[in-house]
């Protein structure tokens, strides 16, 4: 495959070790109501040595990860993934198309100079 099949803004999938790893490590707890809490690893607690040896590459993106677990019966209710939220994750997306700047009045201006 070439490199523009997988491009670097791409989002890497949530996988079961980064689900067990904030159900385990999880720092972050906000009570929902209805027996529910939302967990969550802080980036304090992600940077610290024993998730970068868990997760490895993966440990900046369980960061991005909510649980909802249900207090009552012991399970997980939803996963919720925040990664599209972030600005950053973006950025490197605008900057390959970003390349000129233009008038906002015209939308037919021709390009003033070159940003890149």
């Amino acid at each position: 495959m070439t490199r523009f099949a997988y491009p670097a803004w791409t989002v890497a999938p949530v996988n079961a070790a980064m689900i067990s790893a904030v159900l385990d490590f999880a720092d972050i707890h906000r009570e929902l109501g209805g027996g529910r809490t939302l967990r969550r690893i802080s980036h304090e607690r992600a940077a610290k040595a024993d998730m970068f040896l868990l997760l490895g590459r993966d440990v900046e993106r369980v960061t991005d990860i909510g649980l909802v677990w249900n207090d009552r019966e012991d399970q997980i209710v939803r996963v919720t993934d925040d990664a599209e939220l972030r600005e950053s994750r973006l950025t490197l997306w605008e900057d390959a198309f970003d390349l000129f700047e233009t008038e906002e009045t015209d939308e037919m201006a021709e390009p003033l100079r070159l940003c890149a």
